[in-house]
């Protein structure tokens, strides 16, 4: 799969992690929400075609249609769904696109639909205009200031109309986290890890014998209460959010989303039912 490379902010060594945390609480940052969705690079082959990526493999030179991605789809509803999606942006956007065709730029769009749904709450048909990037031939991702400014005079012209479709158009849906100093949530974060720092002496408290479940717990406690402060949804149904610091992208995420998700994962398929009229 073609991702863009997170962290977990409960695997940052202390100092980092309390400057991290110091930034989601104080500075008011704007963070992009997380979805449920399906992932999937766009750009305008040299034939004129959209062609399409979600693997390495798919950044060739042959046009990767929309039938092509849609069909690796378990269900038929995924692949109906994706189909209908795609089928659209070449619809309604290929006037608009904004890089010529058989230029290298691509563009992220994550397709939502009720079909996607696993643990978090049920997304009605749309598609996200994430950003635009280079991918080398291994899937690694760059963008430049360039590419950039050429998407933003792209989102507007491409969400016009905006209703006249089965999927709505979105672009790069951001939130700004709110300033929450007087919760006291950073500062007992603050006094937890400090401590922990001192017992260890400055060590990497995260991995430290006797210290490992403490520290998870620590560290868990604090996105729980950054999530519940920034967010009405319950834990177990809120995807998280991710965000720039410094030189990495960060993700924040409940545990308890992640046990919601994998333990759906699992549930047996039901069995069934005859004779009803869906």
């Amino acid at each position: 799969m073609l991702r863009e490379a997170r962290e977990n902010i409960a695997v940052a060594d202390g100092e980092k992690l309390l400057q991290i945390a110091d930034f989601l609480c104080h500075q008011t940052p704007v963070v992009r929400p997380i979805f449920e969705c399906v992932k999937v690079f766009v750009r305008l082959h040299e034939s004129g075609q959209f062609t399409y990526a979600r693997h390495p493999s798919d950044l060739g030179t042959t046009v990767v249609a929309a039938t092509d991605i849609s069909s690796r789809m378990k269900s038929i509803e995924r692949r109906l769904a994706i189909r209908e999606a795609l089928e659209e942006v070449e619809f309604r956007c290929q006037e608009s696109w904004p890089f010529s065709p058989g230029s290298s730029s691509w563009i992220l769009v994550e397709v939502l639909h009720p079909e996607f749904k696993i643990a978090a709450a049920e997304n009605k048909p749309t598609i996200i205009f994430r950003k635009a990037v280079r991918l080398s031939s291994k899937g690694k991702q760059t963008s430049t200031p360039l590419l950039e400014r050429m998407f933003n005079s792209f989102k507007p012209t491409c969400l016009e109309g905006n209703d006249n479709g089965a999927f709505q158009f979105i672009a790069d849906p951001a939130i700004q986290l709110s300033n929450i100093s007087g919760a006291g949530l950073f500062s007992d974060f603050r006094e937890q890890v400090e401590g922990m720092l001192h017992l260890t002496e400055g060590a990497d408290f995260l991995t430290a014998k006797g210290l490992k479940t403490l520290s998870s717990d620590v560290v868990n406690g604090f996105i729980d209460g950054l999530l519940e402060s920034n967010f009405e949804m319950p834990l177990h149904a809120n995807p998280g959010f991710y965000f720039h610091f410094e030189d990495s992208t960060y993700q924040i995420r409940s545990r308890k989303f992640s046990s919601s998700k994998e333990e759906k994962k699992t549930l047996p398929a039901p069995l069934p039912v005859f004779g009803i009229v869906r």
